[in-house]
């Protein structure tokens, strides 16, 4: 189970060709199991749905309201955060994240922002990968 860092959602709507989105693609098909808090869940929603970042994607408002939806649907939901691990990180936006990924007993957070994790990562024995490292993985087990 993994646990994705907003900024791998925005990705995969700027772009139908990389990485991000092909693990999108893999969570809304049921073939890539990701955890979310109710935090995280409204972050991916208010981020996602910011003027700059909408307007830039390649979803309309219809199809990313129904792409939240089945991330949304798909994911393990963690309900509640029951250990607050406050500050571990540089950037405060980014704990919910950490926080998830250590209640659910994630394998690892995938991220284009390692350096905001990676001590925290080492601290709390998670893996820290970028999309692109995550999908060669899962591509490494599906031969």
């Amino acid at each position: 189970m993994y646990v994705l860092d907003t900024n791998v959602l925005v990705a995969a709507l700027w772009s139908r060709n990389g990485a991000s989105f092909e693990l999108l693609r893999r969570v809304i098909e049921g073939k890539l199991s990701i955890a979310v808090s109710v935090a995280l869940a409204l972050e991916y929603e208010d981020v996602l749905k910011r003027a700059g970042i909408a307007e830039a994607s390649w979803a309309t408002e219809p199809q990313l309201d129904t792409i939240l939806d089945a991330v949304l649907f798909r994911a393990h939901r963690i309900m509640p955060i029951r250990t607050r691990l406050r500050p571990s990180l540089t950037d405060p936006a980014d704990e919910m994240v950490l926080e998830c990924a250590v209640q659910a007993g994630a394998d690892a957070i995938v991220t284009m922002n390692e350096r905001h994790f990676r001590k925290a990562c080492k601290i709390y024995r998670l893996d820290l990968l970028r999309p692109g490292a995550l999908l060669r993985r899962l591509q490494g087990e599906d031969e």
